[in-house]
């Protein structure tokens, strides 16, 4: 490519294997070296050219290799050759390459994320003459692009490949040819009228959904990716990925297992309902146990939970009732013996045993049957533990308090007046989260894939080229202020994102830093850090 021994620059590569045949090349950073047509050389490491198939299989390649005097003719520029190799990788940074290996021929179709950046919207989902397309905007391409691990990225593509079928259908029955989408939900839908009967159903303005069992998943696949979230809690997540994934399997007439968890505030239950039917692709509606009423008063009733429901999987009767209600606080429901508060638990029993749930208002008329929706409960059931103490995300450190087989923490709610054997033997799993070690509570502040700080070191590397780095001292900090209060990892993201933002400020406002370090100064004082 070029003459051997002359300093030259290449931009380099990540590389994400798509299929045997098919990858992705994803810009990391310019390098300076010396290349020999097949290598290119660093102080620091030895890259392959991406010329051949057998260069893939490697996690970086490098492509894009100019000489100085090469660029500087390319530019028309002379002076300042450290200038000129970043203006060169700001050319590329935004372009992605997808490679496909034809008869071992390398063939490389750039993909510049730049354009994606002006679109109005997030989703686009039109007909391309008479195929099913989608356009993506910067955001939802670098969500698939940013993804580590393969088996996500898959997930994310198997996703809208369903998605353009459920578009197809709306095609052919209701006329629509373009659905424009923003945080998931539909902003417009522009439909070609002479298809449409007027006397037909109308699409909803509500979120596009796959149907029920449109994507291919499993288990494992289920449960590693809750624990890519939520940690602390391997073998209890296991049990549930794999009681909510025979239910997700399960046909018509075969049993739906309800599950319970228990467990202090913080310790991720709701992240881990959330990530298992964000995973499953299943329509999702929580809602705070202690607060429904009866049909009829003031207030949230059953029949608004299977409303929810419904409106969620975008009208789809079938879909929606199998998907998940998340009644949390379930333990406040005999915080008072008010006839109201009976009446609801007697709704509730029936409801998890299967019942039909009639709907008639003035918008809706079908019937709701609720014995294949997937039933989760949760609550802290704080009279239950042997001792008292502050729980939580933000608790200090201690041994197990809380006894976590099935039988145990059965007993103890029955002891302890909370539910008969009665009412609780409708619930057939009950799984318990203990509180977080402070071991934990930084594994998840640095890792986890909802940490707000493992997010930023992502974006800032991509964005700025910039190292995040975390010193002992600051997570020390940071754990010290959120033992302050039982919070969850929302409000810990929150902790997260105020000690950043004025150093987020700095490397918007000043380019060339190559690392930002976060120290014990920076969590009371966000204007200490440290860029270099």
């Amino acid at each position: 490519m070029v003459t051997n021994g002359t300093y030259e620059y290449a931009i380099k590569y990540r590389v994400i294997k798509l299929s045997d045949s098919q990858f992705f090349m994803i810009p990391m950073s310019i390098n300076g070296g010396l290349s020999d047509g097949i290598d290119f050389s660093t102080d620091k490491e030895v890259l392959s050219i991406a010329n051949n198939k057998s260069d893939f299989k490697k996690k970086y390649v490098v492509d894009n290799v100019y000489t100085t005097e090469q660029l500087e003719e390319i530019y028309d520029y002379h002076e300042d050759t450290d200038f000129l190799s970043d203006y060169f990788y700001d050319d590329y940074k935004d372009t992605v390459y997808l490679v496909n290996i034809e008869n071992n021929k390398v063939k490389k179709f750039a993909i510049d994320l730049s354009k994606f950046e002006e679109r109005e919207y997030d989703l686009v989902y039109f007909m391309d003459k008479t195929i099913p397309a989608i356009s993506l905007n910067y955001d939802a391409m670098n969500e698939v692009l940013q993804c580590e691990d393969v088996s996500e990225m898959k997930l994310i593509l198997n996703k809208y490949r369903t998605l353009l079928k459920s578009f197809g259908d709306f095609y052919k029955k209701k006329g629509v040819t373009k659905i424009n989408v923003n945080d998931g939900n539909i902003e417009s839908i522009e439909s070609n009228r002479r298809i449409i009967d007027d006397k037909d159903e109308q699409v909803d303005n509500s979120k596009i959904v796959v149907p029920f069992g449109g994507v291919d998943v499993s288990y494992t696949g289920l449960s590693n990716y809750i624990k890519e979230r939520v940690y602390g809690h391997d073998e209890e997540i296991d049990l549930f990925a794999q009681k909510l994934f025979m239910n997700y399997t399960a046909e018509d007439g075969e049993s739906i297992e309800s599950i319970m968890f228990v467990g202090p505030t913080g310790t991720g239950k709701t992240e881990t309902v959330r990530a298992a039917c964000e995973y499953l692709y299943i329509p999702y509606f929580e809602t705070n146990a202690a607060n429904l009423v009866p049909q009829g008063i003031r207030g949230t009733s059953i029949e608004d939970v299977a409303i929810g429901l419904y409106e969620l999987s975008g009208k789809d009767l079938t879909r929606a009732q199998r998907g998940l209600v998340f009644l949390d606080e379930y333990d406040k429901l005999n915080l008072d013996d008010l006839d109201i508060k009976k009446t609801v638990k007697k709704i509730l029993l029936s409801f998890n045993d299967g019942s039909k749930i009639p709907i008639r208002d003035d918008e809706y008329n079908f019937i709701f049957d609720s014995k294949m929706t997937n039933k989760v409960y949760a609550g802290v059931f704080k009279k239950i533990y042997e001792n008292e103490r502050s729980l939580g995300f933000g608790a200090e450190e201690s041994s197990s308090i809380l006894e976590k087989s099935d039988n145990d923490i059965r007993q103890k709610i029955i002891d302890k007046g909370y539910f008969s054997l009665e009412e609780l033997s409708r619930i057939t799993t009950l799984i318990g989260y203990d509180e977080l070690t402070r071991d934990t509570k930084k594994m998840i502040l640095l890792s986890s894939k909802i940490s707000e700080f493992a997010k930023k070191r992502s974006r800032y590397k991509r964005q700025f080229g910039v190292d995040l780095i975390a010193t002992d001292d600051y997570i020390d900090a940071l754990l010290d202020q959120i033992s302050n209060s039982a919070t969850g990892m929302r409000s810990v993201n929150n902790f997260v994102k105020r000690s950043i933002d004025n150093a987020e400020r700095e490397l918007l406002t000043n380019s060339g830093y190559k690392v930002l370090r976060l120290t014990k100064d920076t969590v009371s004082n966000p204007k200490s850090f440290d860029l270099s």
